[in-house]
């Protein structure tokens, strides 16, 4: 891969791919890492000790890139996995329908007397403090902290969507936790999806057709740990405040709480007072 101020992009093969089997793959998978770098991603995808795992590329924090498998040939990221395609078909196995991407990111934190940290210990400033939209991963309710993805990462994942979607007709992008809802976490809520697929599709193609919301009433409006008031208050949200819905369950939503342009925060509100 070549991007596009005409650098080529180190290259860490990894022996875990196969191929496409007459597939052309129209998904991009968003993944997170779960580790502390992309070289080290990199290297775990070539070790032997790899029970079996790979990925197309592996974005690091600082926006620096990392090819371990041809776009060419099937990388394995998805695992277990299914999708209804927005054509209707009905995918299961995703790794040869779709391309991974990795991002370098510790995903979810663990809180200590000090602040939130990965499992590995590394302290993690300005945290994403959100509940998942699929439950969180330690079963726990309310908000948890989930490390921030940097611009520049944001930036170089835009740049790798772009030339995939230009070179291979991609029209749909998810995350590991849309398409194996029931046991992966990644990109989680600190990733805003909707903003990146508009970024790479365009609004027009985005497979998020939700619309932003804000809060209507003067007084404020509780966001909530669970759908109903019988959930304990994480926040009072001023009249304003811009949210992006990502479930409904009755007349409750999930929303990401947005500050500049980012998800800062997740909970439930009561629909009526939203618009």
């Amino acid at each position: 891969m070549v991007r596009k101020d005409g650098r080529s992009v180190p290259v860490v093969p990894s022996p875990y791919k196969s191929s496409f089997g007459g597939n052309r793959p129209k998904i991009l998978v968003m993944h997170f890492t779960y580790g502390s770098s992309a070289a080290s991603s990199a290297e775990w995808f070539r070790s032997r000790q790899n029970p079996g795992s790979s990925a197309h590329v592996v974005i690091d924090r600082d926006g620096s890139i990392i090819q371990c498998v041809s776009f060419e040939d099937c990388a394995w990221h998805a695992g277990t996995s299914s999708w209804r395609d927005r054509h209707g078909n009905r995918l299961e196995g995703l790794n040869r329908h779709s391309f991974g991407i990795e991002l370098s990111n510790w995903g979810y934190l663990q809180k200590s007397a000090s602040g939130w940290r990965s499992y590995t210990g590394a302290p993690i400033a300005d945290p994403v403090l959100a509940q998942h939209k699929n439950g969180n991963p330690d079963e726990t309710p309310g908000l948890i902290g989930w490390e921030p993805y940097p611009a520049e990462q944001i930036d170089a994942a835009v740049e790798v969507a772009r030339a995939i979607v230009d070179a291979y007709g991609v029209d749909e992008i998810v995350g590991h936790d849309d398409i194996a809802p029931t046991r992966k976490w990644d990109p989680g809520p600190a990733f805003n999806m909707q903003k990146f697929q508009t970024l790479v599709l365009g609004d027009a193609r985005s497979s998020n057709d939700s619309d932003t919301l804000s809060v209507i009433v003067d007084e404020g409006l509780n966001l909530r740990s669970g759908p109903s008031t019988e959930f304990p208050t994480v926040s009072l949200l001023a009249r304003g405040t811009l949210l992006q819905p990502l479930e409904r369950r009755g007349r409750w939503l999930l929303v990401s709480v947005m500050k500049n342009g980012v998800p800062f925060s997740t909970g439930w509100v009561h629909g009526a007072y939203v618009a």
